[in-house]
């Protein structure tokens, strides 16, 4: 059997001892109030407080709230009223002392369950009202169903209200009251539709808001504030720690005194108060915090001894160069750099300046226009061009004038077809030793450049710290101890995770060791989520969704916002300096990194967006420092070890220059004073170009080559073009002048021309013959005098002067040339070529379609009889129409008859004496004529007396029917319908159904109906029953649950109980353990119905007073 056990006052030893469970508090029996009382204590799951007292004198509250005294029998009486023997508890027990048992007695003015009285006031259905003045109201509508008040003045208004502990009030002056919210704590005040205050004088007030801590204060919706002293007072803040403030719509605040005043940001400080945030994993995505180990890569990445210090400021870079001063930032280094480079460059071309024009070596021009001279000052006999790849082409050569000048192989083509190849030269210098970008790693990721670095740094600023960390573990911790219920409807707090936290309205907490706090808060999937603030959403494993609306949906993440890009982040504000490798970094921090970028590269102080840099390097811009270095270090490339070895190669430059006039270096030199002179003997190229800015040069003093690969000159190549003239070719024979003026002229690209005056100016074109012209591209222009003006055509003629084509074979494919035979053969041409008129197609019919022509039209004679028949499509002649028209006539005339029979009337027999196949039957005194048909629409068909077809392709049957819509058949009229029997019933889409049909659908669809209704019917029925059992076993392992703690101080109690509700049974296990001076009490229990989970209970109870 249970021990149940309360507190009386014993007037002989003045003090309140424990008394057995067989005591009463009055002579008045429980009744079935008492039972249901019993029955909602045990669905609370928070302890109870226990009162003692220790003497007589103690001040209490009399039934209208006035303050009264304990008198010596343990009564309160008015303080200056004498004692009233006939109070209402019993002898030697103080009114004040109230049971809660089997046996307690619970309907008085103190304890109300739906009832009423002077003191407690329960006004709604299922309200429960305990202690002196406790008041569980309707609201303005009249709702106080399922609301709890307990403890003295302790006060609800509006469904599902909670109110718990001295003064604490659940209500609002709204006209919804402060329905589904919870007060625990004395004065605490949940003044918000489903907001929550626990704590000594908290303040829950904004709709959906939690308070939970001494004096802490949630004024805004969906507000949350937790930690003594704390206040939230902007919609969906988070103030978390003592005395922290949020006034800021969207913010969180996090750490004692810390404050966030800028909306929809993450503070950790305040302005005079900064903390660091620590252990945060590095940044991988755009709006991720970055900590120091990746703000130090991105600053030692800068060089010039920039870095992170110990205590998170940073060093700026130092640039020393050789020729540029010290340098504190990469834009002025970069342009001292360049500036450098240009100075380098323009000495270097000044110096190329004078080798281009020809003032010193070997190779000289006296000035401009003048003729160039190689090895003038100097002795030799031949000039060589050789290198290394062997012999060389001569470009840029110009036609040879005199003897002694180099001729070009146009000269040599024109004379003899057969021109030597000309000599040239020429090398090119490869750009080689290109320094490759630098690596930086950030997160795991590799970047070619500092700006892709600093732009993977800066889309990581912000984070969260070892205070979060530590917040999630208290929360594990205390979540055995705390737990913020709602009103059992669909808006209450869940916290179905191991170990996990829920409150505030509509609040899940499904993760194992998941934390949800705030008005829809969601802690689900990941392990250890915590999600901080209205409709916040924490599914990583170990995530943090801090603030309203948060989405931390990865692993390991703080989340201080939902959005990208500025929709939906928020700032992390009063972050002090990061010194370890883990640490966020603040924008104190960032600033000297950006700004010893230069090139302009700044950080916007409101909008916190970062510039970057723009450096103008050799005539280009580039947008990070990587590429800057490259553009230098391939300008340093491009010039070769010229500017690496400046100071020593201007020394050794000028010998060279010595050694240029002398013939001894450069791509021309002379061995010897007497020695051939080389152009390129140590360098490869096939080519010697000769052009100039006036375009190609002549050759002089070429003396008359004597090997195969020596140059020819002119007084060569007259003597070729004399011994051609004299011999010609036996398989070739071009005439003309044979003094240029009438030379060919192949102008277009690929074009040909051969004869005296011939012209291709098309490109591919080709012109044969003396004065033949091939002006369109790919044309060819055949004979004298020929002119191809058409694109892609072969003239073998000109206007006024065409030639025939003779001896042109049969053509046997689609773009063969026909000759006069074949057109002979089609009748086209007549014997003597003349044209005949011959019938063709029209033009473009695809041959469907012959007009023939004449004024009158044609005559087609000796036309045989075509086949009639279906399918066929031969033509007719006169003769058969002659027939067709004598058979029609004579059937004509006959169907005239009838149709006259009609008209009159005649019903009709058919012919031969068969039997009639229509029959018509007039209205009596119906004359012929009266009253006929109408088939008015186009394609329509009217029969019977009056009948009227009025719409296009309609049908209207019988006497008087009318059909006015189109593709319609009637059978009557509107107030003269008919049926229409015999109908077959109908087996494609488009025929009519009968009544049998109808009536068969009709049976099929309602025994279909009546099927799918029996099956959801019993599939309700099923889920219904379900339902009852399941809400059968909660009531049970609710009572089963019943807190039970006597009053042993310094023991520990273990009972066990046993309870039944509709057939469903549960057993529920509790322990309860008393300090050893006998004022705090802690208690727990766990119970559960078969086929059901476990519901678990904790509560605290303190005696307060003496």
């Amino acid at each position: 059997m249970n021990s149940i056990y309360r507190i009386v006052w014993n007037a002989a030893i003045g003090k309140w001892v424990v008394a057995s469970e067989l005591a009463t508090g009055r002579s008045k029996k429980g009744t079935k109030g008492a039972a249901r009382a019993l029955a909602a204590l045990g669905l609370l799951t928070l302890a109870v407080p226990l009162w003692a007292a220790e003497d007589n004198g103690t001040t209490c509250v009399l039934a209208q709230g006035q303050p009264g005294v304990l008198d010596a029998q343990g009564r309160c009486v008015a303080a200056d009223a004498d004692a009233d023997a006939d109070a209402d508890a019993g002898a030697g027990v103080s009114p004040q002392a109230r049971t809660i048992g089997v046996q307690a007695a619970v309907d008085d003015q103190y304890v109300k369950v739906n009832g009423s009285g002077a003191a407690a006031t329960a006004a709604g259905v299922g309200a429960i009202a305990i202690g002196n003045n406790a008041r569980a109201l309707a609201d303005a509508d009249g709702n106080a169903d399922n609301a709890i008040a307990m403890g003295a003045n302790a006060s609800t208004q509006g469904n599902n209200a909670v109110a718990i502990g001295m003064g604490a009030s659940a209500n609002s002056q709204n006209a919804q009251g402060a329905a589904g919210s919870l007060a625990v704590g004395a004065n605490a005040n949940a003044g918000g539709w489903n907001s929550v205050a626990v704590g000594y004088n908290t303040n829950a007030s904004g709709s959906g808001a939690v308070a939970v801590g001494r004096g802490a204060r949630g004024s805004a919706s969906e507000a949350v504030a937790m930690g003594d002293n704390s206040s939230a007072s902007a919609e969906g803040g988070v103030a978390l720690g003592g005395s922290s403030q949020v006034t800021a719509a969207g913010a969180v605040a996090i750490g004692r005194a810390s404050v966030a005043n800028r909306a929809n940001t993450v503070s950790v400080g305040s302005g005079t108060l900064r903390r660091q945030v620590v252990n945060v994993a590095a940044g991988t995505q755009a709006n991720d915090a970055v900590i120091v180990q990746q703000l130090r890569a991105g600053v030692q990445a800068l060089g010039g001894g920039a870095d992170v210090a110990a205590n998170g400021s940073i060093t700026a870079p130092s640039y020393v160069l050789g020729h540029g001063g010290t340098h504190t930032t990469v834009g002025s280094a970069l342009e001292a750099l360049d500036d450098g480079l240009t100075t380098t460059t323009t000495t270097l071309n000044q110096l190329s300046t004078s080798l281009d024009n020809g003032t010193v070596g070997l190779v000289q021009q006296a000035a401009p226009g003048a003729e160039l001279t190689v090895g003038a000052s100097t002795d030799g006999a031949a000039v060589d061009f050789s290198g290394t790849a062997g012999a060389r082409r001569l470009r840029g050569v110009a036609d040879a004038a005199s003897a002694d000048e180099a001729v070009t192989l146009a000269q040599l083509q024109a004379s003899s077809a057969s021109v030597a190849d000309a000599l040239g030269g020429g090398s090119v210098a490869d750009a080689q030793g290109r320094i490759a970008a630098p690596t930086y790693t950030v997160g795991g990721s590799n970047y070619g450049n500092v700006g892709d670095a600093l732009t993977a740094l800066d889309g990581r600023v912000g984070g969260t710290g070892q205070d979060l960390a530590d917040l999630r573990d208290a929360l594990d911790a205390g979540s055995r101890y705390f737990k913020a219920d709602g009103s059992g409807v669909a808006d209450e707090a869940a916290a179905t995770g191991s170990g996990s936290i829920a409150a505030g309205a509509s609040a899940a907490a499904s993760a194992e060791h998941g934390v949800a706090i705030g008005w829809g808060a969601r802690a689900s999937n990941g392990d250890g989520a915590i999600a901080l603030g209205a409709n916040a959403r924490a599914t990583g494993e170990n995530s943090v969704a801090l603030g309203a609306e948060a989405v931390a949906d990865r692993d390991n993440v703080v989340s201080v916002g939902w959005g990208m890009g500025g929709n939906g982040t928020r700032q992390v504000i009063n972050v002090a300096n990061g010194t370890d490798a883990a640490d966020a970094v603040n924008v104190q921090q960032l600033r000297p990194v950006i700004d010893g970028l230069g090139g302009g590269a700044a950080h916007n102080a409101s909008t916190g967006t970062v510039t970057g840099p723009q450096y103008s390097v050799q005539g280009q811009t580039f947008d990070n420092v990587g590429d800057a270095l490259s553009s230098v270090d391939g300008g340093l490339t491009v010039i070769d070890g010229r500017v690496t070895r400046n100071e020593g190669d201007i020394t050794q430059l000028r010998q060279q220059l010595v050694e240029l006039g002398n013939g001894e270096a450069g791509l021309v030199q002379q061995a010897a004073a007497d020695a051939a002179v080389t152009i390129g003997a140590g360098t490869g190229g096939t080519v010697v170009d000769l052009r100039g800015t006036d375009g190609e040069r002549q050759l002089k003093g070429v003396a008359a080559g004597t090997d195969a690969n020596d140059a020819v000159n002119l007084g060569q190549l007259a003597s070729a073009v004399d011994d051609l003239r004299a011999t010609g070719n036996r398989y070739v024979r071009v005439d003309g002048a044979g003094d240029g003026s009438d030379d060919a002229q192949a102008n277009g690209q690929g074009a040909m021309a051969v004869g005296a005056l011939a012209q291709a100016n098309g490109a591919g074109s080709v012109a044969l013959g003396q004065g033949a012209v091939a002006q369109a591209d790919n044309s060819v222009a055949l004979g004298a005098g020929a002119v191809a003006d058409r694109a892609n055509s072969v003239s073998v003629g000109a206007a006024g002067a065409e030639r025939q084509i003779t001896h042109v074979a049969d053509g046997s494919e689609d773009t063969d040339a026909v000759n006069l035979r074949q057109l002979k053969a089609a009748g086209l041409v007549g014997d003597g070529g003349q044209m005949l008129d011959a019938v063709t197609y029209d033009a473009g019919s695809q041959r469907a379609q012959v007009t023939f022509g004449g004024a009158n039209g044609t005559v087609l004679s000796n036309v045989a009889d075509g086949r009639v028949g279906a399918g066929s499509r031969e033509a007719v002649n006169g003769g058969q129409l002659a027939a067709l028209r004598d058979q029609l006539q004579g059937r004509i005339g006959d169907l005239d008859g009838r149709v006259g029979a009609l008209e009159a009337g005649d019903a009709g027999g058919g012919s031969g004496g068969n039997p009639p196949y229509y029959g018509a039957n007039p209205q009596p005194g119906d004359q012929a004529g009266d009253n006929p048909a109408q088939a008015v629409g186009q394609g329509s068909v009217a029969a019977g007396a009056g009948a009227e077809a009025r719409a296009d392709n309609s049908v209207a049957l019988g006497a008087g029917s009318v059909a006015d819509r189109d593709n319609s058949v009637s059978v009557g009229r509107e107030g003269g319908e008919r049926q229409i029997t015999h109908v077959a019933a109908g087996v494609q889409a488009t025929d009519a159904v009968n009544v049998g049909q109808l009536q068969q659908g009709v049976h099929d669809a309602k025994a279909y109906a009546d099927e799918r209704v029996q099956d959801a019917w019993s599939g309700m029925e099923q889920r219904l029953d379900q339902v009852n059992r399941q809400a059968n076993r909660g009531i049970a392992a609710a009572a089963a649950l019943a807190p039970m703690t006597p009053y042993l101080p310094g023991k520990t109690t273990i009972n066990a109980n046993l309870a039944n509700y509709r057939s469903e049974t549960a057993m529920g296990v509790g322990v309860s353990r008393w300090s050893d001076n006998g004022r705090v009490n802690v208690n727990g229990g766990a119970s559960m119905a078969r086929g059901d989970k476990p519901i678990f209970r904790m509560g605290v109870g303190v005696v307060l007073g003496d």
